[in-house]
């Protein structure tokens, strides 16, 4: 997709602008015509991204180059910062006087991503420390083309034969840029690894068994071969350095707290751990209180006792396909929100390659795209491999209670309306259609699990507040170790301490929680998030008393798209009040 709307200004400009905006694919007389406006700059940009990017052009729904992979080595890494550098320099030359509230606002969305990318491409820097993200991005460059059916099965099978025959080099290029890599992100790849030849082998050509083409049959049966070679000889790379792999996931205090600037939060990591850690007692003694009602022989047994009441693993994901369409009729009879179209999500297990760090997941389709808009609800059962007391905990975990507050995370109200919201909004600028900030795309599934329940779900069933509260306590946290491993020094043992013990969390997903703050700091965004939204719920309740309306209220939220709170609430309220 190339650039869509392009304003002028009747301003001139610069050579080296006009240079700069040719590069980025802005024709020449509107490069010519005078100083870019914002909507022209951040189009030109992202063109610009999606052809260096091909993955995430697909991700985002741009399909002019599924048959490429993005250079991950350094030099394609410093192209980027690069890019990075020269549009962050033209959006802050722009005089807000000179732009309308809106675009303001979308100038600020725009900086703070900029900053965050930044952020990650020089300071943090991932790419030379965690190879699990060359194994989930490579798995995801095929998984992409297969799930989303933007074209006739045979031309995505020729772009996967494409892809596949550009994983080695990708591969190649990220056994050259690791280096300093923790252990724990060594022990996440290798899990993700095993998942990596069987979608290969089996789930990839399975995808296009239709297709009666026997010499595209025959290129992907060879592509897969030497795909699966290379992610081979990446797992025995990382295996090699597994022994001496001394790397440091933290990320230090002042790169998290360029994390909270990116999402326009002002707080400091002091701030947003008391913050966290208030919200924790709060939360902690309603899961007491609320155990006690469930069980009051023995409370200490009661989440125990809701896990037993749990489909089998051939009914999870009928139950939740049920679960779905009952959470729709209770959002429309209760007026929590307007649902702008009679869509639902399409369930299914999660992809093998994910299971390692996928629990439940909405997978949307990208903003740009317009042909295949289906919305995936992953969910993830047992392995069934794994002996059968294994698979029990795993059953146990996945009780109706949790199943339906996961249900109304990923699906009704949570990210699947947010994804219906941004499939109706094509007037949004650029800005807000591509960036998503997870502070309001977390922070808004997570505050819905708790607005359901506070709302009548379940007519008041101890045991649905009781999973909802576990799963407020996992976010909680989760904000708490995020602070507390990046900023403060403590360690993973430790931090898997906390979700056992202050939290409640079961020993088989305490480590593996902990385990995913190692590599997301940002998990902070779930708990955080909520604590803005309630705040700015209540603030408005104020301002508009009696007329105040809920679904207003939420069509409102979501209208705005998922950007920083900050700029809901100005949007919202017309101010910039502090939002904790």
């Amino acid at each position: 997709m190339g650039t869509r709307i392009l304003h002028r200004h009747p301003l001139a400009a610069p050579a080296a602008l006009v240079a700069a905006l040719l590069l980025w694919g802005i024709p020449a007389a509107i490069a010519r015509a005078g100083t870019p406006s914002l909507a022209a700059i951040s189009e030109a940009y992202f063109a610009s991204e999606f052809r260096a990017s091909p993955v995430f052009a697909t991700e985002t729904g741009v399909h002019d180059y599924d048959a490429q992979l993005d250079d991950v080595s350094p030099a394609g890494h410093a192209a980027r910062a690069e890019r990075l550098d020269a549009v962050l320099a033209r959006v802050s030359a722009l005089d807000p006087a000179s732009l309308t509230p809106t675009e303001r606002d979308d100038r600020e969305i725009f900086i703070g991503w900029i900053n965050g990318q930044l952020l990650e491409e020089r300071t943090v820097q991932l790419w030379r420390h965690d190879p699990n993200r060359y194994v989930v991005f490579g798995l995801n460059a095929i998984n992409w083309l297969i799930i989303r059916s933007f074209a006739p099965a045979a031309d995505r099978l020729a772009l996967v034969i494409a892809r596949e025959r550009l994983l080695p080099r990708m591969l190649h290029d990220a056994e050259a840029n690791l280096t300093a890599m923790p252990p724990v992100y060594i022990e996440m790849a290798l899990e993700n690894l095993a998942g990596a030849g069987p979608f290969l082998e089996r789930d990839v050509p399975a995808a296009f068994a239709s297709v009666d083409d026997p010499q595209r049959q025959a290129q992907l049966r060879a592509a897969g071969k030497e795909a699966v070679a290379a992610f081979d000889r990446f797992r025995e790379f990382l295996e090699g350095r597994k022994p001496t792999a001394h790397g440091q996931f933290a990320i230090g205090r002042e790169a998290f707290i360029g994390l909270l600037r990116s999402s326009l939060i002002d707080a400091t990591p002091e701030q947003v751990l008391a913050a966290g850690q208030a919200q924790l007692r709060r939360d902690r003694a309603a899961f007491d209180r609320v155990s006690a009602e469930v069980d009051r022989s023995h409370p200490e047994r009661a989440y125990d006792d809701i896990g037993a009441d749990h489909p089998s693993a051939a009914q999870l994901v009928s139950t939740v396909r049920a679960q779905v369409v009952e959470l729709r009729r209770f959002i429309e009879q209760h007026h929590i929100a307007t649902l702008p179209a009679n869509v639902m999500p399409a369930v299914e297990e999660t992809p093998a390659f994910r299971r390692a760090a996928v629990f439940g997941e909405l997978d949307w389709p990208g903003p740009l795209e317009t042909r295949a808009t289906e919305s995936y609800y992953y969910i993830t059962p047992p392995n069934p491999a794994d002996p059968a007391a294994e698979q029990e905990k795993m059953l146990r975990l996945w009780n109706r209670y949790t199943l339906q507050t996961v249900s109304v995370h990923e699906a009704l109200p949570g990210h699947f309306l947010q994804g219906i919201y941004r499939q109706s909004h094509a007037g949004w600028s650029m800005i807000r259609q591509v960036i998503h900030v997870f502070m309001a795309e977390e922070g808004w599934a997570h505050y819905a699990e708790q607005m359901m329940v506070d709302e009548g779900l379940e007519a008041g069933n101890p045991r649905t507040r009781l999973a909802q509260l576990s799963m407020a306590l996992l976010r909680d946290c989760r904000l708490v170790d995020a602070v507390q491993m990046h900023v403060n020094g403590v360690n993973l043992v430790d931090a898997t301490r906390t979700m056992r013990e202050d939290c409640a969390i079961p020993e088989v997903q305490a480590y593996k929680e902990a385990r995913r703050g190692t590599e997301d700091p940002g998990y902070f965004c779930y708990a955080l998030g909520k604590l803005e939204i309630l705040k700015l719920r209540e603030d408005v309740r104020k301002a508009e008393g009696p007329a105040f309306s809920l679904q207003r209220f939420h069509d409102r939220f979501l209208a705005a798209g998922l950007v920083p709170i900050m700029i809901i609430r100005r949007e919202l309220t017309g101010r910039d009040d502090p939002s904790l």
